[in-house]
């Protein structure tokens, strides 16, 4: 998708540092989070929770 982390900071509304804690695997997104995540790249929510 050729994102940045920048990009997604502004997409979601969360910090840099919370979406690089997502990336690198240091905390998982709450469920509002993943919905949102999920909600805005059109994936698939098990992809975005790790189902």
């Amino acid at each position: 998708m050729n994102l940045t982390q920048e990009k997604l900071t502004e997409m979601l509304g969360l910090s840099q540092s919370r979406i690089s804690d997502y990336l690198t695997g240091k905390t998982e997104p709450t469920l509002k989070v993943a919905r949102a995540i999920s909600k805005q790249l059109n994936i698939d929510p098990g992809i975005v929770l790790g189902a």
